[in-house]
């Protein structure tokens, strides 16, 4: 793969493609009726992994657009990594078995560390771990509880326990356009020993070319939601500004 990609969110609530402000369920906005033609989309325009969340699974803590997520993995030729609602090995498993480049756990990884390690030992490089911001604490149960672990103490249990990666997301800036929290992502992956997905806030290519310039420190791509449904920028735009930085 790419040393540093975009990636397309495709987010699945009610069996339809939406994204949501902030991560508040209550405010979400459907761009697609049928997720897999927001998939495809992104994979004629150019895009090398796909980020799909079940955001109803997130919400109850099991899979529930499991058949939505698993058509996409199935019709797609591109990598594609799944989360939301995945608390079980065989749930992670199911996925990988389905064709999934890898599963994104959250919740659970925070509250059962044999869990976590059992995971980790069975999917390798196939596993993320969604390291969920919000007001300096990690947030777990579709971002509605806030733990008291602080995030760059999270990140360093995460890899003392075999995670290969992890996916950083500031809740308050998710949806936003308003730019992802920089900061926090720069001094999260500095702090890192594994790699960093950056998630949050991004909207404008410009946002995407600061994020690979400080790659350096571990960053090694960015998931993109709001600004391209919104067209704030195409997926054709955001790689091209990508290459004129000498990135692949």
């Amino acid at each position: 793969m790419p040393d540093f990609q975009v990636i397309p969110a495709v987010d699945i609530k009610g069996g339809k493609c939406v994204r949501l402000y902030q991560g508040r369920a209550d405010e979400e906005t459907v761009f697609e009726g049928d997720p897999l033609d927001a998939a495809l989309r992104w994979q004629e325009e150019g895009a090398g992994l796909l980020h799909v969340v079940d955001l109803d699974g997130a919400f109850q803590g099991i899979p529930v657009n499991r058949e939505v997520l698993e058509e996409i993995i199935k019709q797609l030729s591109i990598p594609v990594q799944v989360g939301g609602g995945i608390r079980s090995t065989d749930t992670a498993l199911g996925y990988i078995d389905a064709g999934a480049e890898r599963v994104v756990v959250g919740t659970r990884a925070f509250t059962d560390p044999d869990w976590l390690l059992e995971i980790s030992d069975r999917l390798g490089d196939g596993l993320a771990v969604g390291v969920d911001v919000k007001d300096g604490r990690i947030a777990t149960g579709g971002w509605l509880e806030l733990s008291e672990i602080a995030p760059a103490v999270a990140v360093e249990k995460l890899a003392a326990m075999g995670v290969k990666r992890i996916i950083y997301t500031d809740v308050l800036k998710d949806g936003t356009l308003e730019g992802p929290n920089f900061a926090g992502i720069e001094d999260i992956a500095r702090e890192s020993s594994i790699p960093v997905i950056a998630s949050g806030g991004v909207g404008t290519v410009e946002d995407i070319v600061r994020l690979y310039k400080i790659k350096e420190s571990g960053i090694e791509g960015v998931i993109v939601g709001m600004a391209l449904y919104k067209g704030q920028f195409t997926l054709a735009e955001a790689l091209r500004g990508l290459e004129g930085e000498g990135g692949s």
